[in-house]
C-alpha cells in the first residue's frame, strides 16, 4: 500500500523545473518522476473535482494549488516575472451578506430609537403643557377666592411646577398698608397665607409639591413684606420664619 508522507501544494501538474527556496540558490532545470495512483481529494468527505491528477514525487503528493485555493475561498495570482504565486482571500459572500444585515438592523435601531425619543419628548411636553396648564387654572381659581380677602385687593400669582410651587401675593402697601398690618398683628395675613398653601396641597397635580413664596409691595417694586414656605415631606408651614 502507498504511504502519504507529505503533502505539497503547486500551481501546475506538470512541474519541469523547481526554484530553491534561498535567494541566494541557482535557479536550475531538473527531470522529476512523477507517480500516479488515481489520488483522489477530498474536502468534509465530499470530492473536490480537479482538470489535473495529482501524482507523488519522491514520497511528497503534489496537487494543484488552484484546486486547493477554491476549496479555501482564496484567490490566486502567478507573477512570471518575479515567479511569484500570491494568494489572498476571496470577499465572503456569507459574511458579507451577514455585515449587510447588521448594518441595516443597526439602522433600524437607531430610526426606532429616534422614533421613541421623539415620542419621549412629545409626551415630556405634554406633561409641561399640562402641569403649565393646571397652575393657571389655579392661579385664577386662587385670585377669584382671594382677590378680595378682608376687604383689600389682592393679586396672587403662581409658578413651578409638580414638584415645587413659587406663590407671589401682591398687595398696594402704600393704599393698603395700615389695614395690612392690622391684619397681620391679628393673624389674618398668616391665615390667608396659609389657607392659599392648604388649596394648593389639594390639588392632585402639586399635593408633593413644596411651596415657598412671599407678600410683595406692589407700589413699591415688589419689595417683599414677608416670606413664607411649606415643606410636604414635614407637612410643616412657615410664616415669616415661624412655624404657623
Amino acid at each position: 500500500m502507498f504511504k502519504k508522507l507529505s503533502v505539497t501544494i503547486l500551481s501546475s501538474l506538470l512541474v519541469v523545473g523547481l526554484v530553491p527556496a534561498s535567494s541566494n540558490a541557482t535557479v536550475a532545470t531538473k527531470n522529476i518522476k512523477a507517480d500516479y495512483h488515481n489520488i483522489t481529494v477530498k474536502y468534509n468527505g465530499s470530492v473536490v473535482s480537479t482538470d489535473l491528477e495529482p501524482f507523488i514525487v519522491n514520497g511528497s503528493t503534489f496537487i494543484p494549488l488552484r484546486m486547493m485555493a477554491n476549496v479555501f475561498n482564496k484567490n490566486i495570482a502567478w507573477d512570471g516575472t518575479t515567479y511569484t504565486i500570491n494568494v489572498t482571500d476571496k470577499p465572503d459572500a456569507t459574511v458579507s451578506s451577514l455585515q449587510a444585515q447588521i448594518a441595516q438592523k443597526d439602522a433600524q435601531i437607531k430610526s426606532l430609537q429616534t422614533q421613541v425619543s421623539n415620542l419621549q419628548d412629545s409626551l415630556n411636553d405634554d406633561d409641561d403643557d399640562d402641569i403649565d396648564d393646571a397652575l393657571s387654572d389655579l392661579e385664577d381659581q386662587l385670585n377669584d377666592d382671594y382677590e378680595d380677602y378682608e376687604d383689600l385687593e389682592w393679586d396672587i400669582s403662581l409658578d413651578g411646577d409638580e414638584d415645587e410651587v413659587e406663590v407671589e401675593i401682591a398687595i398696594d402697601y402704600d393704599e393698603y398698608g395700615d389695614d395690612f398690618d392690622d391684619l397681620d398683628d391679628d393673624g389674618d395675613i398668616e391665615s390667608l397665607v396659609e389657607d392659599i398653601m392648604n388649596d394648593i396641597w389639594d390639588e392632585d397635580d402639586f399635593e408633593d409639591a413644596d411651596i415657598t413664596g412671599t407678600i410683595v409691595d406692589s407700589s413699591d417694586d415688589d419689595d417683599e413684606i414677608v416670606d413664607f414656605e411649606g415643606d410636604v415631606d414635614d407637612d410643616t408651614m412657615y410664616y415669616d420664619g415661624d412655624e404657623i
